[in-house]
């Protein structure tokens, strides 16, 4: 809080500063107590669920797997509501370079045989990033881009020393999305990939694009000449 000198005037904007800075505290605080009370509300009866579902009968092991499969995408939709909610603003930024992370998020997918990634990664320079939060903005749209495009992508990176900026593309070659869907897909609850059957909370993309904006970048998506679609993220150097 700052203290509250000088005129009368400026000691009353002091106060109401104090009182702003103190209720934008709570409500944080407020938030963070209300996703943790979700996520474990939400959770327990899931757990409970397939407790009870590992106890079926193997004869009913078609529903079991069905109902397992249910859960895990309950627990992805909990995951993506609550990282949406708290703006992975806890970690520090830190000297990373993107084309290593690139290759990190790549290699835990290498037992993957029925997905192929060929990276097509120029030098660039090291930039201050939250790395963990840029690995899950890749992994994302690894994921879409796999679920939703083709078997095989393409991951293009290069710096722009003109523009001061690090550019990343994934590209699939599936069947894009309609242009006019296009400019929303960033929006929150928006499922823009209906026409290739996506599923979900929406929150997804609206998760990447809020840890773009952490970092003061841009994320953009087209539909290649050639087929598939683009997704490209820009950060400054």
């Amino acid at each position: 809080p700052l203290a509250p000198k000088g005129a009368t005037e400026m000691q009353a904007v002091t106060q109401a500063f104090n009182q702003m800075a103190n209720s934008i505290k709570r409500l944080e605080q407020d938030r963070n107590l209300m996703t943790a009370g979700i996520s474990h509300d939400l959770r327990t009866p899931l757990t409970r669920i397939r407790l009870a579902t590992e106890m079926m009968d193997e004869k009913h092991d078609w529903v079991k797997e069905g109902i397992v499969q249910d859960i895990e995408d309950m627990n992805d939709i909990i995951d993506q509501f609550i990282d949406y909610a708290r703006h992975d603003r806890e970690e520090q930024r830190e000297q990373c370079n993107l084309n290593q992370i690139v290759e990190d998020v790549v290699q835990a997918r290498h037992f993957d045989d029925n997905h192929t990634i060929a990276q097509k990664l120029t030098p660039i320079p090291d930039i201050a990033l939250r790395r963990i939060a840029i690995k899950r903005v890749l992994d994302n749209l690894i994921e879409n881009a796999f679920r939703y495009g083709s078997d095989h992508i393409e991951i293009h990176t290069k710096a722009l020393f003109k523009e001061k900026q690090i550019v990343c593309q994934i590209r699939d070659f599936g069947a894009g999305i309609e242009p006019e869907q296009l400019p929303s897909l960033l929006k929150p609850f928006t499922q823009g990939d209906s026409a290739r059957g996506s599923s979900g909370s929406g929150l997804g993309l609206a998760i990447i694009k809020r840890i773009i904006d952490m970092h003061h970048g841009q994320v953009s998506f087209t539909n290649h000449p050639d087929g598939g679609l683009v997704v490209e993220f820009r950060l400054p150097m």
